[in-house]
């Protein structure tokens, strides 16, 4: 892009615009909150590594479709394989975007993102090294194979046991999606973070 670069808040239609040049535009609307979604990409970031998800209103992603698909017999509650499918869209569009064209959208709209990084309190840091450290901090999510138990204390659903339980928000993530979603993710993140580094 050769546009010069104004805010985050200015930049708006400019980003969706470029954003739809690298992927179908019906795709992002329907995936992705593009309201503001240089600091929504920022924030949500920063956040993966935490205990909690972000509040929906603040992720640069929409909401997954659906409930959360639960099986039950006589021994419990476990995650169903059936609710792997509900993250397909996601992982489809991620899996499509070409590396080059991220790399230089995201090179391009650093000086934006790093302010936004700055805004949410880090003044001394660089949001690159963050980004880095959080998708090490994602490929590092323990692979999960068979059936995922799960307990419910009250109204939601809770892995059983504290290793699972324990995991970040980001890591869970990587539970919900299920194992061969997982792997595709996690090869995916792998190819941006060789980039990002330049290795």
């Amino acid at each position: 892009p050769e546009t010069p670069l104004t805010t985050q808040d200015d930049r708006d239609d400019t980003v969706r615009q470029e954003l739809y040049s690298i992927a179908a535009r019906q795709v992002l609307d329907s995936l992705l909150n593009l309201n503001r979604f240089i600091r929504r990409f920022v924030v949500t970031v920063d956040n993966l590594p935490g205990k909690h998800l972000l509040n929906r209103k603040h992720r640069s992603n929409q909401a997954v479709r659906g409930q959360p698909i639960v099986d039950q017999d006589s021994h419990g509650f476990y995650l169903s394989e059936k609710n792997f499918a509900r993250y397909d869209p996601f992982i489809d569009l991620l899996e499509s975007l070409n590396n080059n064209q991220v790399i230089a959208l995201y090179l391009h709209y650093y000086p934006l993102i790093q302010a936004a990084y700055e805004d949410l309190g880090y003044p001394s840091a660089y949001f690159n090294d963050r980004l880095i450290d959080v998708i090490d901090h994602l490929l590092e999510a323990p692979d999960i194979g068979g059936r995922i138990s799960l307990v419910r204390p009250r109204v939601l659903y809770k892995y059983f046991g504290p290793a699972l339980e324990a995991l970040s928000a980001g890591q869970k993530m990587f539970i919900r999606i299920g194992p061969r979603n997982a792997a595709r993710v996690k090869s995916k993140l792998s190819e941006l973070r060789q980039a990002l580094a330049g290795e």
